[in-house]
């Protein structure tokens, strides 16, 4: 247990008495399209390091990058182990590298060639005879987002994205997911013709950072700050983001992207909605988007009593403490009155953890009526 946290991989809120093992990948390669980008450097290559390095990942593993450089696999290796030696949390160690360097390959194109996405498909086909990877392979588009529907189309056209029984095709897109509504709807359109819907994974990578996972476990696991994470106690929220970083090489993306687009859509309000979230009934996907959904939309604001009419959305709302009288109505409604950021009675008792079972989906206790 010493060795694991001196390596950085030890989870501190896990029981050190805790001795199973962690779940270990099945053989599979990971082909990164983007990879000369900045995500893929500082993030995405010292992460699958790390992983091997925490054992992880299976000896079969492979690593494939796509891109216009005219590398070798030597050359993309060599980059690699570049990033891996500046951005890895854990310490370096020679002979994981070793073993994840032999999987490491390179593949040079543009994702309009034909030529390159069959060199693509021949090279994970060697990787299944040489390496054992059995035709498990995900695809992670760290992409501009008018990207996204070329690839995934040339993956189709070249039969990359086809299963078989016991092999699995899987692909990972990084936000922003469309430009508007309209857009986002029919990307999803075009990449579930070419991947089953439970093959893809929209993912936001700050949502991985531990201290954004710890918001949930401070809210509902924590006895001191549960009770009194709502209106009564929290004059205001403010979410701030700060960079020590300039805009290095990701000029050209934030010219077609921008800034807003690229971190308030997307992380900013995640951490919104992970702060004014109801609990949901469980910690699983489905129901932890559900309870997302209502605390991001105006419809699902909650009324302080029944004679109130929905609260409007202001340019100035977030201070769930202050209220504004509802033209018409009788009574006050917070600005901010998602989840648990509701307004309470004078009196009210918060139920302490282990209350019991949770109400079903869809249903809500009665609440006391306005005075």
């Amino acid at each position: 247990m010493a060795a694991e946290e001196k390596q950085g991989s030890g989870n501190p809120l896990r029981d050190p008495r805790d001795r199973r093992l962690s779940r270990i990948a099945g053989p599979s390669s990971l082909v990164i399209f983007g990879v000369t980008g900045d995500l893929a450097r500082k993030k995405l290559i010292p992460a699958v390091y790390d992983l091997a390095n925490r054992g992880l990942l299976p000896p079969s593993f492979s690593l494939v990058g796509f891109g216009r450089r005219p590398w070798s696999n030597e050359d993309f290796a060599a980059q690699v182990l570049e990033s891996v030696r500046a951005h890895a949390r854990t310490d370096f160690d020679e002979n994981v590298w070793k073993q994840l360097a032999q999987g490491i390959r390179f593949v040079e194109g543009g994702f309009d060639s034909d030529e390159a996405f069959a060199n693509l498909k021949a090279t994970l086909e060697a990787l299944d005879s040489e390496r054992g990877t059995r035709g498990n392979h995900a695809f992670y588009l760290s992409v501009p987002p008018k990207s996204f529907e070329q690839v995934c189309q040339q993956l189709s056209r070249h039969g990359l994205a086809e299963t078989s029984e016991g092999k699995w095709r899987r692909v990972v897109i990084e936000k922003p997911f469309g430009h508007d509504l309209q857009s986002a709807r029919e990307l999803n359109n075009v990449v579930e013709s070419v991947f089953p819907a439970d093959s893809v994974f929209r993912i936001d990578h700050y949502l991985g950072k531990e201290t954004v996972q710890n918001i949930l476990a401070l809210r509902f696991a924590n006895q001191m700050f549960e009770p009194i994470w709502n209106a009564n106690f929290v004059d205001h929220v403010q979410i701030t983001m700060a960079e020590d970083i300039g805009i290095g090489g990701r000029a050209g993306y934030y010219d077609g992207v921008g800034a807003a687009r690229d971190v308030i859509q997307n992380h900013l309000l995640q951490l919104l909605a992970l702060t004014a979230m109801e609990e949901p009934i469980s910690f699983d996907a489905d129901h932890l988007r559900a309870e997302k959904e209502k605390s991001s939309r105006p419809s699902g604001f909650r009324r302080t009593c029944p004679s109130t009419r929905h609260a409007a959305s202001t340019p100035e709302a977030g201070r769930a403490g202050k209220s504004h009288r509802i033209p018409g109505g009788r009574g006050f409604q917070p600005r901010l009155d998602h989840g648990n950021l509701r307004r309470r009675p004078p009196g009210h008792q918060h139920a302490p953890l282990g209350r019991g079972p949770l109400l079903p989906a869809g249903r809500e206790a009665a609440r006391p009526a306005c005075h």
